[in-house]
């Protein structure tokens, strides 16, 4: 439980990170599309890659496997909902 806790909150942490840099540093014209775009594209490959480690701890039987499945699945639900909600603001 407390493995599931801890890496949940470092791929948040991490999430919340890019999200409020690709907020910060984007500008123009378009500005709206280009957060939306590249935070679903970040929140994506961080996905794909929480999933990839899961796979792999499965693999070895590696009891931190579940703990990443987790943490790909809140990084999926949060990630998606705070970049279609930071467009909508």
């Amino acid at each position: 439980m407390k493995d599931i806790r801890k890496i949940a909150g470092i791929n948040l942490l991490v999430m919340l990170a890019y999200m409020v840099l690709i907020n910060v540093t984007s500008t123009g014209q378009e500005r709206e599309l280009a957060v939306l775009l590249l935070s679903a594209f970040a929140v994506g490959i961080h996905v794909a890659i929480s999933v990839l480690i899961a796979v792999i701890f499965f693999i070895q039987k590696n009891p931190m496997a579940k703990a990443f499945l987790l943490s790909a699945g809140l990084v999926l639900v949060i990630g998606f909902s705070s970049c279609l909600g930071s467009v909508a603001i």
